[in-house]
């Protein structure tokens, strides 16, 4: 009789047991659903738009020679607008317009405006990106009176921060780097110039 109780009192417990901890489970593996992100995966035909604005610092003039001069130019702004295609998950290329000025120290402006063909490689650590990019082209140039068309080469990187699936905001750094070379005799080839600038902007990028 006594062993019938008990065999009656494990069967009644142990489903009760089973019950409970499936509860006690549930929730936690839950949990783990809800803070798994959702990472986007990018492919080809994925389209990106940048727009960019932020401040142009000059650094430097360089000479065929390697010596330093100062460019003797304020502070300035820039802007441009950006559009690239994506060629798998971490590349992209596409092509940007934009233009600067800045103020030479007798009133003078100085304007370029560059377009050029831009390659970037994203690294990530979602919602964070950080593009690696590099742009080459033409930099239409003009300061009073004289105008040029010179090449221009910008590295730079960037760091975005994924607000949604469409929409990221950012900060960039590129450096601008532009020959202005002579043949002679006048102006002769020895006031040849590599310039030397850095933008610093903010962005916003938009996925479509």
């Amino acid at each position: 009789m006594t062993e019938a109780r008990t065999s009656l009192k494990a069967r009644t417990i142990l489903p009760f047991l089973l019950v409970l901890s499936l509860f006690s489970f549930s929730p936690s593996l839950q949990g783990q659903e809800e803070i798994t992100p959702y990472v986007p995966t990018y492919v080809l035909g994925n389209q990106i738009l940048i727009i960019n604005a932020g401040l142009f610092v000059p650094l430097f003039f360089q000479s065929l020679g390697g010596e330093i001069d100062n460019t003797n130019l304020s502070l300035g702004g820039v802007g441009s607008i950006q559009w690239s295609t994506y060629l798998n998950n971490e590349m992209t290329l596409g092509i940007e317009g934009g233009g600067m000025f800045s103020f030479s120290p007798n009133g003078r402006t100085l304007y370029m405006l560059p377009i050029t063909a831009r390659y970037a490689y994203i690294l990530r650590a979602y919602p964070f990106e950080f593009p690696l990019s590099i742009s080459a082209g033409i930099n239409f140039t003009r300061l009073s009176s004289m105008f040029q068309i010179l090449p221009i080469v910008k590295p730079g990187v960037s760091a975005y921060w994924n607000y949604s699936l469409e929409w990221a905001f950012g900060v960039n750094f590129f450096y601008w780097w532009t020959p202005n070379l002579y043949q002679g005799p006048e102006p002769p080839k020895s006031q040849s110039r590599f310039g030397n600038f850095l933008e610093i902007s903010l962005s916003a990028l938009y996925h479509f």
